[in-house]
């Protein structure tokens, strides 16, 4: 498809799929989910593994994606990967969907490129932000080179101030992490200044996940993490929801 951009630059972005419309991902919103391609991190048990190399998905112009996307059944938009703030052509694709009509615009992030979240947030509704391990663990659970925790909590600071409205999350795996370490980012979000809901969602192996790298994994009782609600700062509702 040829270009239609008024900009000097057509901005493209990779792009894995695209789910016409989804209940699940945004609560009480269908929203089409567009999937981008690539992540800086490399979780073991990701359940979007095929799509974490950089080179994976195909490119698209963002003229191109916004009418891949027009037309569905639904009331906005899930972007998510991937780690889509790799792309540095993002704010370009949640500004040209705003201004396109969407309803609502959700991304979903684990905030290691605060200054793409940053430009992104004048056209965002909501993020869903995947607050992965305690800060002393992040390069170890993330596999990085270097300790991404800095910029991870850039981008927190950066949401919490903003009008947005913040999601964290935190995936719990058995074998992997203890119940004490999700007491502890409940804990790094009261002190950086957070009100409201922390979601845990328990591991579950999936097609998605690369068998070799869960070798080990287990998935999660509930118990481990409810004897935990009463300990939480007081002004975070702990949330637990096992698949």
């Amino acid at each position: 498809m040829q270009c239609t951009c008024k900009l000097r630059v057509c901005f493209k972005m990779r792009i894995a799929s695209v789910i016409d419309i989804s209940l699940v991902d945004v609560p009480k919103i269908p929203v089409t989910v567009l999937f981008t391609a690539g992540c800086n991190m490399d979780c073991p048990y990701c359940q979007n593994a095929e799509i974490i190399p950089l080179d994976s998905g195909s490119e698209m112009s963002i003229p191109h994606i916004v009418e891949r996307v027009r037309g569905n059944l639904s009331d906005g938009y899930c972007i998510t990967g991937g780690e889509p703030t790799i792309h540095r052509d993002l704010p370009e694709l949640v500004q040209a969907l705003r201004e396109d009509g969407a309803g609502h615009i959700n991304l979903n992030t684990q905030g290691s490129v605060p200054d793409v979240l940053r430009k992104c947030l004048p056209f965002l509704d909501s993020v869903w932000f995947d607050f992965k391990t305690v800060p002393s663990r992040y390069a170890e659970i993330t596999r990085t080179k270097s300790d991404p925790w800095p910029r991870v909590m850039k981008s927190i600071e950066l949401l919490v101030s903003s009008n947005v409205s913040f999601w964290p999350r935190t995936t719990y795996v058995g074998n992997l992490m203890n119940s004490e370490e999700i007491l502890q980012i409940s804990q790094e979000l009261a002190q950086m200044g957070f009100r409201g809901e922390y979601l845990v969602q328990n591991y579950k192996r999936s097609s998605g996940t690369r068998e070799s790298h869960v070798v080990g994994f287990v998935e999660p009782e509930r118990d481990e993490i409810e004897s935990l609600i009463d300990k939480v700062p007081s002004q975070i509702s702990l949330k637990l929801e096992w698949r």
